[in-house]
């Protein structure tokens, strides 16, 4: 235990090293054994725990509570956006490389909403709960554990090492991407007679998610080129993840949207003849 304990302090202190001054000591940011923690916990509620918990129970009536979360994550997507866009979007920032600058006024600003966005992203390990407690165990998919996984450790990231410059144009496209997600969701839950409006856009959110990973992909590269002084660690952080989420959400898209609407097309014909 004491050789483990040891570990992890040691690891702590690597990463510490090489975090922002003004960020390495906020709440959950120190180190990297607190995130790895969390998302070490959230794998085993959802992957084990959970499933066993409500293996011989009923679902849960948890439409109440999931409307109330939705529209908190609604509006607080909608401050954060909002927020980061006057902080240095509408004055200074451009869509070209734009490094991380300490001193600059609106920096620490862009630095706290960081950490919002952190914090947010651990209150959407919520949406795997309330799939489990449902008993809706189809949705605890691959895609969904790694998105929420790997978007909650890139948070975490950002906050540590880049919180400011342009690694804040991902968490302002992702905001408003996520105010079309919980906006959507909202009207879904919103009653049947809303369910013929929501399913007939359902298949655009995703569509959405994409053209998001493609505008990343397209922003991140251009770190790599010399005239860029931001550290080409940021590159290598990102990029991995915004290709294995694009080629899981374009998977689910094939899988979900156009093979069952061929299959469906070609049992249809079957029955004309």
């Amino acid at each position: 235990m004491e050789v483990i304990k040891a570990f992890f302090e040691k690891l702590d202190a690597f990463v510490d090293q090489y975090g922002d001054q003004r960020t390495n000591e906020w709440p959950m940011v120190q180190g990297i054994t607190t995130p790895l923690a969390c998302v070490s916990v959230y794998l085993y509620l959802v992957l084990y725990l959970g499933p066993k918990f409500m293996e011989n129970r009923k679902p849960f009536h948890l439409l109440p509570i999931i409307k109330v979360y939705n529209l908190v994550q609604l509006v607080a997507c909608i401050l954060i956006f909002y927020m980061i866009l006057i902080s240095g979007w509408t004055t200074k920032y451009t869509l070209g490389c734009e490094p991380v600058d300490s001193n600059a006024p609106h920096s620490n600003r862009l630095a706290q909403l960081f950490w919002w966005t952190y914090m947010l992203k651990l209150i959407e390990f919520a949406e795997t709960a309330f799939f489990i407690l449902r008993k809706k165990i189809k949705q605890v998919s691959g895609l969904h554990v790694y998105h929420h996984a790997s978007t909650f450790l890139l948070a975490w990231a950002a906050v540590k090492f880049f919180p400011g410059g342009m690694a804040s144009f991902p968490i302002l496209v992702n905001s408003v991407v996520h105010i079309v997600m919980y906006g959507y969701y909202q009207l879904s839950s919103m009653g049947p007679k809303y369910h013929k409006f929501t399913l007939k856009y359902k298949k655009y959110v995703t569509i959405i998610q994409l053209i998001q990973f493609g505008i990343l992909v397209v922003h991140t590269l251009q770190v790599l080129s010399s005239s860029c002084s931001m550290p080409n660690a940021y590159v290598y952080g990102m990029l991995p993840d915004i290709i294995v989420l694009f080629y899981l959400f374009y998977r689910f898209y094939r899988n979900t949207y156009t093979t069952k609407i061929k299959n469906a097309e070609l049992k249809s014909g079957k029955k004309i003849k």
